[in-house]
């Protein structure tokens, strides 16, 4: 996160826990109000209400699943996976971050899902 995005970084590492807490909450939210329909559809339906169940199983799913595109050439399908895997990823981190390198790691993870979006 220091290299990718050293402002945002900052921000976090010198915010108190539970303000950084609620930045990177906000990131998350802006990133899947923007997530293209074929990422939403493959997020767990809980996920978008109850981010406290998302499970390393399901990321693991979306990466496999992932892979499977890519090698199958099926492009599109390829990128709403990588998407929705990097967004879980994104939320599984920011909701077992006991400190702001917990939450750095879910901001890095969020800046992989909107990244491929552009």
């Amino acid at each position: 996160m220091k290299t990718t995005n050293p402002d945002l970084a900052e921000q976090i590492n010198s915010a108190c826990f539970t303000d950084a807490k609620a930045k990177v909450m906000a990131i998350l939210v802006e990133i899947l109000a923007n997530l293209p329909d074929e990422a939403v559809q493959l997020l767990p339906k809980h996920s978008l209400t109850q981010w406290h169940n998302v499970s390393q199983n399901q990321i693991d799913a979306l990466d496999d699943r992932y892979f499977d595109s890519e090698e199958g050439g099926d492009a599109e399908k390829a990128v709403a996976s990588f998407i929705a895997a990097r967004f879980l990823a994104a939320v599984k981190f920011w909701q077992t971050a006991a400190n702001q390198f917990g939450l750095c790691e879910a901001a890095y993870e969020a800046s992989f899902a909107n990244e491929q979006n552009r």
